[in-house]
Order: C-alpha cells, then structure tokens, then sequence
C-alpha cells in the first residue's frame, strides 16, 4: 500500500489529469446529493429537460475548480459564460459543438486527455456502443457525463425534479434566480435545493423551504 501511494504522489506530479484524484470532485451541495462514493471514470446519465445544461455545468465545476479539464461534446447550445459563473474555467475547457458522424472518435479521443467529458446524443446510444466507449473512458479515469437517453450501464442518473423562477413582479421585472430540487437515482431519499442560477449568477444551496403551521 505505501508503494502504491508513493506511486499516485509520483504521478500527481507528473500528471496533471492525477491532481484531482480519485474520486469525482464535486461543489458540497452536489456532494451531499451524490455521496462520497462517485469514482472517477463513472458514467453519469443527466436526465430529463429542466435545467439540464445548468446542472451539467456545476458538475463540470466540481471537476474543473479541482484542476481538471473538461470537455464538452455535441452541445451547440452550451453558453460559456454561465459555466464559468459556476466555476468552470475557461481556459481548461474543450468545446466540439459539432462532431457529427465522427462524435464518437471524437468522445474516445477526449476522454485519454480530459478528465470529464459532457456528450448529448439526442437519440439512444446502442448498448455495445456505450460500453465500448465507457470502458475506455474508465481505464483514463475520464467522467463521462450524458445529456439525452440515459446510456446502458450509468452509474447513478440524475435529474431536476422541481424548478420555479423568483424574480417577476406583477406588470414588469426580470427573471433573477431559480431555485431547483435535485434528486439522484441511487440515493432516492436524498434531495437537494439549489439556487440555479443564483442571483449572482453562480449556484448556491437554498435552505429549506419552513411551511406555517
């Protein structure tokens, strides 16, 4: 065991994709929904439409905030400025709004250098097709993270359950912040409440709503 941590401190100095270890980096309130057991390498299906590209972001946050680099595949839509409001950096993230045809030799080369990736396919993805190329991202330590039918073998789904706007008066005003339930598929009983976005723009954890007696 004391080779095998000389061996990982090694490689945390020489590789910049070990410096953010073995275990997925989160922000806290993402960590108290999806527990401390999340590796590097798993696959993560992002579920459903409501507020799917925020709640990307800040999974990519937790990743990039940590060191890592990032990438993101098949999502023209994926606005720069908002993820950088939740912590991802610019400067280590790849953006391939396009691939077509080749998204597939594209998500295989990104995920030997980049420690999480994001891909959408709006259609299913076949099963021997995702455990292909999820092997290979495993064995890089590579996130994999989905927009779109969930993949055959995902390692937890998550979704937003609940989302509502604050910021409309009546006659006029502007939409300031969202506040949104975020739930996980292995720990049913655990959800969360995020301001996403923020009135700042970032993502913050909204305390629970106290209902009068």
């Amino acid at each position: 065991m004391a080779d095998l941590a000389r061996l990982r401190a090694l490689l945390g100095d020489t590789d910049p994709r070990e410096s953010v270890g073995d275990q997925l980096p989160m922000i806290p309130p993402i960590r108290r929904l999806l527990g401390s057991r999340v590796r590097r390498g798993a696959l993560v299906a992002i579920e459903g439409e409501a507020a799917r590209y925020s709640l990307s972001m800040v999974l990519l946050a937790g990743v990039s905030s940590a060191g890592g680099w990032c990438a993101v595949v098949g999502v023209p839509a994926f606005g720069c400025v908002a993820a950088a409001a939740y912590g991802v950096r610019p400067e280590t993230l790849g953006l391939v709004p396009q691939p077509g045809a080749a998204w597939t030799d594209v998500l295989s080369a990104l995920t030997t250098g980049m420690d999480a990736v994001l891909v959408h396919r709006p259609e299913a993805v076949p099963g021997g097709l995702a455990r292909q190329l999820t092997a290979k991202a495993r064995r890089s330590g590579c996130t994999v993270l989905t927009l779109g039918p969930a993949w055959e073998g995902s390692d937890l789904r998550i979704s937003v359950v609940r989302r509502q706007w604050y910021g409309l008066a009546q006659g006029g005003g502007r939409l300031r912040r969202c506040r949104v339930t975020v739930v996980a598929s292995h720990r049913p009983r655990v959800r969360v409440d995020l301001w996403l976005p923020a009135e700042d723009g970032g993502v913050r954890e909204a305390a629970p709503v106290v209902s009068a007696a």
